[in-house]
């Protein structure tokens, strides 16, 4: 199908904390694996000093699904 756009899909490769989160972020962004990170919370009802957050995830491309993975294995 010549002109139509592929899309990209994300996928969650982590979900815990929000520092586990960002240190994970971090990693790969360092390794050129571009990621973004989610939390269904709404930010306005809890405080950021609050321990319920609920839980954050790191999300890539599903191309890079398995360099990521790889990489926060090491």
């Amino acid at each position: 199908m010549a002109g139509k756009k592929q899309q990209n899909h994300l996928i969650k490769i982590f979900g815990g904390d929000l520092w586990q989160a960002q240190l994970i972020q971090g990693l790969l962004e360092a390794n050129n694996i571009a990621c973004m990170l989610r939390n269904d919370t709404l930010s306005a009802v809890t405080s950021p000093y609050s321990t319920i957050g609920g839980e954050v995830w790191v999300l890539v491309d599903e191309r890079d699904k398995d360099m990521a993975v790889s990489i926060i294995e090491r």
